[in-house]
């Protein structure tokens, strides 16, 4: 949360939520409704980032327990150029969920050489999001099929990815079953 120049700290689940901030000459308070979320030292001085440990560890704990993600694992299985461009999303601020599934289904749409090429490419302007990577799919690629994935009853089924799709091991499958004539 800014104030008075400065950047004071709240616990990384208040993201997004409305709250309310109050000073005096020595307190920086931070509140959710009624509950006082955080009470910071006030700083007189600029461009300051104060911060409390525990939101410090609370933050490690959830970029930790991103990298475990099934969603974040699929993008990641990609190569090394996709784990560097998730380090950069990281490390921008990025909305990561939000970017990770756009990506994913760049990588439906475009296919998974096509991603790579425009993460290298969007990686050498230092430009960070998805949006920046549709765009450059979007002016050089055609969507590799138009036709979206088929959506299951069981939302579960639908959110597994699968690296690179393969139909060989079915069609081994079928052949080992087949009785000769």
């Amino acid at each position: 949360m800014r104030f008075d120049g400065n950047s004071y700290t709240t616990p990384p689940w208040t993201i997004g939520k409305k709250v309310t901030l109050k000073a005096d000459a020595f307190t920086v308070s931070v509140y959710l409704n009624q509950k006082k979320l955080a009470a910071h030292p006030r700083c007189w001085q600029r461009k300051k980032r104060i911060e409390l440990p525990a939101h410090l560890q609370q933050v490690k704990k959830l970029h930790k327990k991103l990298w475990h993600d099934k969603q974040v694992a699929a993008l990641l299985s990609l190569g090394q150029a996709a784990v560097d461009y998730f380090k950069a999303l990281v490390e921008a601020n990025q909305p990561i969920k939000k970017n990770v599934l756009k990506l994913l289904s760049l990588k439906d749409e475009y296919g998974s050489a096509s991603l790579l090429y425009a993460i290298q490419k969007a990686t050498t302007f230092n430009a960070y999001g998805a949006d920046y990577i549709e765009n450059i799919l979007y002016q050089e690629m055609t969507p590799k099929h138009a036709h979206p994935p088929v959506k299951l009853k069981n939302d579960a089924l639908n959110r597994i990815r699968l690296s690179q799709p393969s139909l060989a091991d079915y069609d081994a499958l079928v052949l080992k079953r087949r009785k000769p004539e």
